[in-house]
């Protein structure tokens, strides 16, 4: 990448405007989550916190069991 197309590409995002944004709230028109956006906000955690938790209990039950030392 060349100097000049790596300082118009640097200007360009320092001058973008946050009009970007497509919802309301990431605009600032309100100053608080609606109870609508913080359901959604929920649901889009459930599945990944679901996700971990699964995987975190087949590697805990596929792990290989240490041998007991003989005493």
């Amino acid at each position: 990448m060349s100097v000049r197309t790596a300082t118009l590409v640097g200007l360009s995002l320092l001058g973008a405007r946050p009009a970007w944004a497509l919802c309301p709230n990431c605009l600032g028109q309100a100053s608080t989550l609606g109870p609508a956006l913080r359901l959604v906000g929920l649901f889009l955690l459930v599945p990944p916190a679901i996700f971990f938790a699964v995987t975190i209990a087949i590697r805990k039950l596929t792990r290989p069991q240490a041998p007991k030392p003989k005493v």
